[in-house]
């Protein structure tokens, strides 16, 4: 990338970043100060560690796009910038300390002022004026300014918003911390030194200088550093925002929208709810190409509004297949059921197609397409375990289907995605040795014993509200008794897989069957008011009988989940 002129790297200390006058600010729509306790302390550990060793420490890299007139924006990094200088004020914090209890007065003034002055601001050279050399975004700027940098404690901190109580805390923990760091012994000339020669000067980072937001998530995909997917959030808004920024109402119109969507999505999930709808209506891209991919698309203040207002449309619908009690479902028991289902896989690799589906199709025609998306997440991901990538770029072409207008009815759909729908043969044989550990699959092992049992018995149990319990035949804890049938070696191979498992109630397991052989709970079966229990008649419970049940279960499970091509 260097070759191409896309960035500069450099590692520098603190007091290289913050020399010659250099401004640092945060876009002002970038998200808030949202470092915690954990992460202070990981940063003070840092710092006593430099302390001990006198070797200096790497912090990472920071993303910068220079303004021009010594003034760089802050792609990425601003969470630790901001700490770092909390810490300064600390520092300056105890300096004013020694001055008020009259400990070297005019020294430690002068000391304090130079803090100050190297770290937190600068006086500008033409008009003599103080100017600081750090602004965080449109929610914590002021806060920073005039209670952080003037070191005065806010008024009603309660009624702040979360992320100034945040900035305020760290100001309390980093003081706390130097106050305890030098006890009684404390003197300006130590802070000083702790300061400018342990902190500013052994704690490096690489700085990156880029030309552009394009090229900042150029080093994000290359970097792969942490916190990539929040950024892509925060290019993407600052980018969007950047092209509405012809008017101060527009711009507005524009961040109350994009908090709607924030609002609607959640924070934490609207990376994957964005790859979600560009999926649906775009030739597929992978999370790593997807800003690249809307920037190319949209490059003018309309575009942004349109990509805004679609944004909007649709993430009430993904917030509804995240949720089955979500109010757009009410009256559809099976569409909940099918949200549910896929919540319950935890397969999202059809959101696209749902997300399209809702939006062009008739409600009848996308109940279809939801349904054929469950059973195609059972057989393809929960049973065979099969490559999701194949599988995204398959669904990726149907939704493009219905987005155009070339598929209308979800027979069409169901064709389009019979590469990524295991044959009953596939099904049969990898249901046959599925293994899945109930203790940390329970939900998933009682929903297929459930839908096994309602199919056998044509009943309509709720796996979540019946009570009945998953009987291990062979259980987890065998007796020595049992090692007639089961070598010690294969109890473990064996005591998880499907075929092991039936329905009970839950007094019989519990009080009856608990570790008895099978001859013994063999009876207790025979009463039970599940059918698939019931129908256990074998002779003895060996490994041959699980494969057995297994391979008959199977059969039962390709008449579930099942689609009619």
């Amino acid at each position: 990338m260097a070759d191409n002129n896309l960035l500069q790297a450099k590692p520098l200390n603190l007091n290289e970043i913050l020399a010659n006058g250099k401004k640092y600010k945060v876009p002002t729509f970038q998200r808030d100060y949202s470092w915690r306790e954990e992460n202070w302390e990981e940063l003070w550990e840092d710092i006593e560690a430099i302390g001990k060793t006198n070797q200096s420490h790497y912090m990472g890299a920071i993303v910068l796009q220079s303004s021009g007139n010594h003034t760089y924006t802050i792609i990425d990094g601003q969470q630790r910038l901001a700490t770092l200088s909390i810490l300064a004020l600390a520092v300056i914090q105890r300096l004013q300390d020694l001055v008020d209890e009259k400990k070297e007065p005019e020294q430690n003034q002068e000391r304090k002022e130079w803090v100050g002055e190297q770290y937190v601001r600068a006086k500008d050279g033409a008009s003599l004026h103080y100017f600081s050399k750090l602004f965080l975004n449109e929610n914590n700027d002021s806060f920073y300014q005039a209670y952080l940098v003037n070191l005065k404690k806010p008024i009603n901190l309660h009624r702040q918003k979360e992320s100034n109580k945040l900035l305020w805390r760290a100001f309390e923990y980093f003081y706390q911390k130097v106050k305890t760091y030098f006890g009684d012994e404390v003197s300006g000339e130590s802070l000083v030194i702790f300061i400018r020669d342990l902190v500013a000067e052994k704690m490096l980072v690489i700085q990156i200088l880029v030309e552009n937001d394009v090229n900042a998530y150029t080093v994000f995909e290359t970097l792969n550093a942490r916190g990539l997917e929040l950024t892509t959030t925060d290019l993407l808004k600052n980018y969007l925002l950047s092209l509405s920024s012809t008017g101060e109402s527009d711009q507005m119109i524009a961040k109350e929208q994009w908090e709607r969507i924030i609002q609607i999505t959640d924070l934490d999930a609207f990376p994957k709810f964005l790859r979600y709808y560009w999926n649906s209506r775009h030739e597929f891209v992978t999370k790593e190409r997807l800003f690249k991919a809307l920037r190319t698309s949209v490059n003018k203040k309309d575009d942004a509004f349109e990509l805004l207002s679609q944004l909007e449309q649709t993430a009430g619908i993904y917030a509804a297949l995240e949720d089955p009690n979500d109010e757009l479902w009410a009256g559809l028991k099976d569409v909940r059921r099918n949200i549910q289902e896929l919540r319950l896989f935890n397969v999202t690799q059809c959101y696209p197609l749902l997300l399209v589906a809702y939006e062009k199709l008739p409600l009848t025609e996308f109940e279809r397409v939801l349904r054929a998306s469950v059973v195609i997440s059972f057989r393809y991901n929960v049973i065979g375990g099969q490559n999701p990538k194949v599988q995204e770029g398959v669904y990726n072409k149907a939704a493009r289907g219905i987005f155009t207008g070339a598929i209308t009815k979800a027979l069409q759909v169901e064709r389009e995605l019979k590469d990524v729908y295991p044959s009953d043969e596939e099904f049969v044989s990898a249901f046959s040795t599925k293994t899945l550990n109930a203790k940390r699959s329970r939900k998933l092992v009682r929903y297929i014993l459930y839908s096994l049992e309602n199919q056998l018995a044509a009943q309509a149990y709720n796996f979540e509200d019946d009570f009945g319990t998953i009987e291990h035949i062979l259980p987890e804890r065998p007796s020595p008794e049992w090692e007639e049938f089961f070598k010690p070696e294969e109890q473990a191979s064996f005591v998880f897989r499907l075929g092991n498992y039936t329905l009970l109630e839950s007094g019989k397991n519990s009080t009856d069957c608990q570790n008895r052989l099978f001859l013994d709970k063999l009876p207790i079966y025979q009463t039970s008011k599940y059918q698939m229990t019931r129908q256990i008649a074998y002779p003895e419970w060996t490994p041959s009988q699980v494969r057995s049940r297994q391979e008959q279960m199977a059969k039962w499970a390709k008449t579930v989940w099942k689609i009619q091509y």
